[in-house]
């Protein structure tokens, strides 16, 4: 564990380095607009790098998907992530409504997944060598997903609102739990139950943790919603005079309710 992590600590000094330099020299609308684009189709570059080198030059491609389903279908949390990235990098307006679910679901989720896929990677647990390209490029594929999420903060795009951040994070976890249903039923019709089993999109089906069968996705979506609501209470806290807190409010529209 102490090579991933002294890669993986290589790679944030690089990420901090980027994005030091693109908050001094990446200024105008139109150049973040391409940086917002640019980045996460780096990061699907490298998720796919490894099908088009076979499709290319060996000709196993098809088979390669057939081993690969999360290029098929977006049925890990960060494959999610990475597709609302590159979804983010297409709008104009940033500030719209769906734009801010957007923000707010890809930095607040996708710090924690895009960290836990780098720091916990299941490739390197698996086979943990850093000379099997399969294992580096899923490190470094979370690595450009994290630079691709703190450019929103960098950008000046994340604006703490409890009850804003609240209510989109528990619309992502929902979502979440709906792409997961859809990626198990399809693999589930058109391939098998068995596969589906295995595909396991979003946890649904099974814990990912030996030992912890109870640690399937619903109860990993509440655990992470009491820690949003810790943070936002803390964000909240910190950012918001004390009377105009979420809390205070929330108990002063109660006590008007009552009278």
């Amino acid at each position: 564990m102490g090579t991933l992590i002294l890669f993986n600590t290589i790679l944030i000094l690089m990420i901090v380095g980027l994005l030091i330099a693109a908050k001094r020299w990446v200024c105008s609308e139109r150049a973040k607009r391409a940086l917002f684009l640019l980045a996460p189709l780096v990061t699907i570059l490298f998720h796919y790098s490894s099908f088009l080198y076979h499709l290319l030059f060996t000709g196993a491609g098809v088979a390669y998907v057939g081993e690969t389903p999360n290029l098929i279908l977006p049925i890990y949390p960060c494959n999610v992530v990475m597709w609302c990235a590159l979804v983010y990098g297409l709008f104009k307006n940033k500030e719209s409504k769906f734009a801010t679910l957007l923000s707010d679901y890809l930095f607040w989720f996708g710090i924690i997944s895009t960290l836990v896929g780098m720091f916990a990677n299941v490739d390197f647990i698996m086979n943990p060598t850093l000379t099997d390209y399969e294992v580096t490029k899923s490190i470094v594929a979370h690595a450009t997903l994290l630079f691709n999420v703190l450019l929103i903060p960098v950008f000046g795009l994340l604006r703490p609102s409890f009850f804003r951040n609240m209510r989109n994070m528990v619309i992502s976890v929902l979502a979440m739990y709906v792409i997961g249903l859809y990626c198990n039923l399809i693999f589930s019709a058109l391939v098998s139950a068995e596969k589906a089993y295995d595909v396991n999109s979003m946890f649904i089906i099974h814990s990912p943790f030996e030992g912890l069968p109870f640690l399937r996705y619903p109860i990993i979506a509440a655990v992470a919603l009491v820690l949003y609501l810790i943070i936002f209470t803390v964000c909240d806290i910190i950012t918001t005079s004390k009377g105009n807190r979420w809390f205070h409010r929330a108990l002063a529209a109660l006590r008007k309710n009552r009278a």
